[in-house]
């Protein structure tokens, strides 16, 4: 045996174990996140909770995502994650053949991204491929999930799923994407006017900083849905969220004040998240004390 034979072993068996250890670390984080998502999809109350549970869920497993509801015969944008898109956009089904695909089969479908495959909106002049999955209520195709970049398929059809099987428990209910509308109050509620920018006009190193921000707001508010239930339900309630949630709302909004609030243009993501999810779109439940938009 070579005198260097016993110390190459011993080698050998330190990269085994440092592999291993890695192995079992990256299925321990995606199982994690996979498990958060469920937990956030099982506790949603309204349409807005489950579209941005779904995207978030999404958005660890490909580069960019948009979920768009199916309404009679066309695609209606109902979020995006690292996509530049109107809020408004909308096209048939019948003008999207990637798309009409999906809702035909039930199927996960993969295509180019051509005018044709998947409209105007979403094509890519660098050739690239398309993800798409169809949630499905019942035996109705309610929303379909778009990805594209770099893409864990099965990751995103396991969300696929969850949400299809989410939806499910609440089939009864009347057939659109909302699932738990709320009661119509006695007093409408205040809301916020979402004054965003127009994407086109800007340049791409203030695009890139709207969508971090925004994407920094939205996650901030579902940590605060997933790991503080309670503060959350309790200050919707007393119309106090700030008071039941103020550490965590006040680091938000001095992250959010420091790394984003850098251009003129920039909005007060984090406060239209606050209003329009974790208050429901009652900007009174944030409280009294609650200090108002930054910009």
């Amino acid at each position: 045996m070579h005198s260097l034979e016993p110390g190459w072993q011993a080698v050998i068996r330190e990269l085994d174990a440092a592999k291993d250890q890695a192995a079992r670390t990256a299925r321990a984080e995606v199982t994690d996140q996979l498990n958060q998502i469920a937990r956030r999809l099982k506790q949603y109350r309204t349409e807005v909770d489950w579209c941005d549970a779904v995207l978030d869920g999404a958005a660890h497993f490909a580069a960019e995502i948009a979920l768009f509801a199916l309404e009679n015969g066309r695609l209606v944008l109902r979020g995006a994650r690292d996509l530049a898109l109107a809020p408004d956009l909308s096209f048939s089904l019948a003008s999207a053949a990637a798309f009409q695909n999906a809702a035909e089969s039930k199927d996960a479908v993969i295509a180019l991204r051509t005018p044709a495959e998947v409209s105007e909106a979403l094509m890519s002049k660098a050739g690239d491929r398309a993800w798409l999955a169809p949630i499905a209520q019942g035996q109705r195709v309610a929303a379909i999930l778009f990805a594209c970049g770099e893409v864990d398929a099965n990751a995103l059809e396991l969300i696929a799923n969850i949400s299809a099987a989410m939806l499910e428990r609440q089939s009864q209910n009347p057939v659109h994407v909302q699932i738990a509308p709320s009661p119509s109050p006695a007093n409408p509620p205040q809301t916020v006017e979402r004054t965003l920018p127009a994407w086109g006009a800007l340049p791409d190193p203030e695009r890139t900083l709207h969508l971090r921000a925004q994407r920094f707001a939205r996650v901030k508010i579902a940590e605060m849905q997933l790991y503080r239930p309670e503060a959350c339900n309790a200050g919707r309630e007393q119309k106090n969220l700030y008071l039941y949630l103020k550490q965590d709302i006040d680091n938000a909004r001095e992250i959010f004040r420091n790394q984003f609030m850098t251009t003129p243009t920039i909005v007060d993501y984090l406060h239209l998240e606050l209003v329009g999810t974790l208050a429901e779109r009652d900007e009174t439940r944030l409280g009294a004390d609650y200090p108002g938009q930054m910009v």
